[in-house]
């Protein structure tokens, strides 16, 4: 993937942007040029003015310097050059500020990763840390010897020159300030330091009264960015603009050169935040690998327009990919990007998003096309995603996106923010929000990304109200809600066709489409209001909760009918069914805690059980369509649901008690270090109200006297270790319908191991090709997930993920790679395997896609190839973006 939000990183991200030091502190000096005497062990510094006939009285002498504990600095000067300069190699790079890894204290091994040999330390020094204005603060010299020429009005300092003005410091082996050329040139070794920031030169002059400045023979050092440099020369023009010849920039180890960049002549503007390059060449060991004749790039944060990481892979369905992303600011609150990408099986298909930021409001506009070869005909995309209304109580809402064909997701990945499962929304809505109150008026859409499945219910329009207010100071709680919908849609016809014509069955017989096995009911189309006002009593204290609550909820249709020859008497059907249904229930609970502990840990144990008991008139339904209900899936959280039906369509007839107990251990600030619930629904009559078609195996489950054993759990072992499980338990057949059970192992950041095993029998759901709801024993989740990162030593890493379904005894994903990480560069390889969604599962077995992924990061420069490996990690490891995050 490429980088989805601005600002365009920078091919030279801090490329000598040190030299923006010496703008200010020799500006100072020159303002305050001095003349030095011993004064103890250092030298008092005066003010030098300019010869006359009368001069007037000297000014009080300056204050001497502060003490500087600056040994590190000076012991630094006589240590051995950077490997690779112009002088003799060494291995000794003290004079860089690198400290090796056996010298830090342990604190400082801690903060860098186990592959680096050391990192650079700043020394302490007087000033360093002072944020004091530059035009407040004086400016201190010292020397071994001082001299001033009367004659050409120039002053000289000699032996160990430091000059100091705040967190900026100058060294060298001499200093001359020329008055009269208004010139300041440092000589011999020279140091400039800023907070966080090392320059240095051979020798260093500047103009004092418009700042020009050069420094020749230069080595840099950016100590939090462990990025290091050289450059012929580096000059400040006078209007600002730093211009760097033949300079270099790398994050590597001091003697060890990776990889570098190199420019001939560097240009930047730090008024306008740009910079220019020419001759631009990324060197790996010394072998010039890319090379650019022309390049603009920042030199801070703000946005600029330019190329991003381009990113390559492969797979056997596409081909070979190449994808150049380029980013294009357009102003402050606009801005686009375009995804040129190359399939070598398909052809070449442009992306590209504009996006949009104002005060009340923000949002994308998206656009993809694709003269694909493979599939024969123009694949396209667009979208418009928008909110508003951000501060204020009226919102708006726009997420809608088109599709040229039902396999565009599933041939096609994209860099847009566009997804899908078996349709994409085309929906827009507003809603203003009162106090208390809640109105909202939309119209939703959809567009099928699959073929096999039902024409999904349009809402044009949708219009609700929700809301609650007290009644007084009665303790009572009114609340309504209210909606009218118009539900449409347009139903296909005629055999299900796929991309090679009409879809055939295993008996050679064709297969007609999911909309042809509607029947009766599931063929309306219609009107719907539904209100639904309600009253309770919430009360609660420390110990104990007990919320009473009433209801009704009353339903009416204005209902037609896309009628054909299927045996369903269409005439005779009721275009206005309606039902009004009571709701009472009764929510109950107390809270218990005590002091114990776990392993010599100090925890406070709840106990907290809770009783909920449902009262719902069992009233005949079966003549309303199900416009937008199903249901819902069985779970802890289930058993105090007042209805057991999503949407509006049904309201479930209940006469049941459900019982739970959950017991936590909390931590002394408030940490859930361990929580457990189970629970149990028990019927005092059986449940009458299903949906539409629902096969036997189904209605024989609802005459049970109770329901499922629902239990969940969550382990915080340790701050490495956490296990989550859940389980659903049967007591009548001695099984269980569904559980899962996850442990997430992360030790420290380098570290991830992830174990899950999930499943569920008997799934009750909607078959679109026979348009019944059923409890298919063979429609069964049965799947294990196993990922991993993990170092075989402080460089090398095994990536991994294994997916395997056990229902179809197949593997659903598997990818296996390795990653090399050092200080300064990152590569990583991954072979993956894993299953295309075939939109014919019923008929064919689903289609194996491989692929080879690369990428490579060179750190402080940016992943150069491969991006698509991050979404890869990202999507199929839990713990990788924390390891990411806090990656050293």
């Amino acid at each position: 993937m490429a980088y989805r939000t601005p600002p365009f990183r920078s091919s030279f991200p801090m490329l000598l942007a040190s030299s923006l030091l010496l703008i200010q502190p020799l500006s100072s000096v020159a303002a305050n040029q001095v003349q030095c005497r011993p004064a103890g062990n250092s030298w008092s510094c005066e003010p030098l003015q300019p010869r006359g006939e009368l001069p007037p009285r000297p000014p009080r002498p300056a204050p001497a310097p502060a003490p500087l504990t600056d040994s590190v600095v000076k012991s630094a000067d006589t240590a051995a050059p950077l490997s690779g300069g112009r002088a003799t190699p060494s291995t000794d790079f003290t004079r860089l500020d690198w400290v090796p890894r056996e010298q830090l204290s342990s604190e400082q091994q801690a903060a860098i990763a186990p592959y680096c040999g050391g990192t650079y330390v700043e020394p302490e020094r007087s000033g360093r840390d002072d944020s004091t204005p530059f035009d407040q603060l004086p400016v201190y010299a010292s020397a071994d010897s001082s001299r001033f020429e009367q004659g050409n009005q120039t002053g000289v300092l000699q032996g160990d020159v430091l000059l100091r003005q705040g967190r900026l410091q100058a060294r060298a082996d001499q200093a001359s300030f020329d008055q009269a050329n208004a010139q300041a040139v440092l000589e011999g070794n020279v140091r400039l330091r800023d907070q966080g920031v090392l320059v240095l030169g051979d020798s260093a002059s500047m103009r004092i009264d418009n700042g020009e400045t050069r420094i020749d023979g230069v080595e840099y050092v950016v100590h939090d960015a462990r990025a290091r440099g050289t450059a012929e020369t580096l000059r400040r023009r006078d209007d600002a603009v730093i211009v760097i010849s033949d300079g270099s920039y790398t994050t590597c180890e001091p003697g060890e050169n990776t990889w570098s960049l190199h420019g001939k002549d560097i240009e930047l503007d730090r008024e306008t935040g740009w910079g220019e390059a020419k001759h631009v060449t990324l060197r790996v060991k010394d072998v010039p690998v890319f090379y650019t004749p022309y390049m603009y790039f920042p030199i801070d944060d703000r946005r600029q327009t330019g190329l991003l990481t381009p990113s390559f892979s492969y797979s056997s369905d596409n081909g070979t990919e190449i994808e150049t992303p380029y980013y294009i600011n357009i102003a402050p609150n606009y801005d686009a990007t375009l995804y040129p990408r190359y399939l070598s099986e398909r052809g070449l298909q442009m992306e590209g998003d504009f996006r949009y930021l104002h005060d009340d409001d923000e949002g994308t506009l998206t656009a993809a096309f694709l003269n694909d070869s493979k599939y024969g005909e123009n694949r396209w995309l667009y979208g418009w995603q928008h909110e508003g209304g951000l501060k204020s109580r009226w919102s708006t809402e726009v997420d809608y996106t088109d599709i040229s064909d039902p396999y565009y997701f599933q041939d096609l990945d994209t860099a847009l923010e566009a997804r899908s499962g078996t349709y994409v929304n085309q929906r827009a809505g507003i809603t203003y929000r009162g106090d208390g109150w809640r109105f909202q008026a939309a119209v939703h859409g959809y567009e099928l990304a699959t073929i096999t499945s039902v024409t999904p219910y349009e809402r044009l329009p949708q219009l609700r109200l929700d809301g609650a207010n007290w009644l007084g100071d009665t303790g009572l709680r009114f609340g309504y809600n209210a909606e009218y919908a118009y539900f449409d849609r347009n139903l296909s016809n005629g055999f299900l066709t796929g991309k090679d014509g009409i879809q055939f069955d295993s008996a050679g017989q064709p297969i007609l489409t999911a909309d042809e096995n509607l029947v009766g009911l599931q063929r309306a189309t219609g009107h719907r209001v539904v209100v639904s006002p309600s009253i309770s009593y919430p009360w609660r204290n420390s110990w104990a909760f007990v919320t009473p609550k009433v209801r009704t909820q009353s339903t009416y249709y204005d209902l037609n009918f896309d009628s054909r020859a299927d045996g369903f008497d269409y005439a005779g059907a009721n275009n206005n069914p309606s039902s009004t249904i009571p709701v009472a229930s009764l929510d109950t609970g107390l809270y218990f805690d005590r002091a114990t502990s776990w392993f010599g840990r100090n925890l406070r144990q709840t106990l907290e059980p809770r009783a909920f008991y449902l009262y719902a008139a069992d009233e005949d339904q079966d003549d309303q369509p199900l416009f937008d209900t199903n249901q819902n899936t069985f779970s802890y959280s289930s058993l105090f649901r007042d209805n057991r039906f999503s949407g509006n369509d049904r309201v479930a007839d209940a006469n049941q008690l459900s019982l739970g107990l959950t017991s936590r251990a909390l931590e002394a600030n408030g940490t859930e270090r361990a929580r457990a619930s189970f629970g149990q629904v028990f019927y005092f009559r059986d449940r009458n109200v299903q949906l539409l078609d629902t096969d036997g195996v189904a209605r024989d489950a609802e005459k049970s006297s109770s329901s499922a054993y629902a239990a969940e759990a969550m382990y915080q072992v340790s701050d490495a270790w956490r296990l989550n499980a859940d389980v659903i338990w049967d007591p009548d057949d001695s099984t269980s319908d569904a559980g899962s059970v996850f442990a997430h192992y992360q030790p420290e950041p380098r570290k991830v191991l992830n174990m899950g095993y999930r499943y569920r029998n008997n799934i009750n759901t909607y078959n679109a090709l026979t348009g019944t709801f059923q409890r298919d024993p063979d429609s069964r989740i049965d799947q294990s997930d196993l990922s991993f990162m993990w170092p075989l030593n402080p460089q090398w890493s095994l990536i991994g993920r294994w997916q395997h379904d056990f229902a179809e005894d197949r593997t659903l994903e598997a990818f296996g790679g390795l990653e090399y990480d050092s200080c300064c560069w990152k590569l990583r390889v991954v072979n993956r395997y894993w299953v295309d969604y075939n939109e014919f599962e019923s008929v064919a077995t689903d289609d194996a896609n491989r692929g080879i992924f690369l990428q490579i990061v060179l750190k402080g420069l940016g992943s150069v190839s491969g991006n698509e490996v991050e979404s890869l990690l990202d999507d199929g490891i839990p713990g990788y973006r924390e390891r990411e995050d806090n990656a050293f």
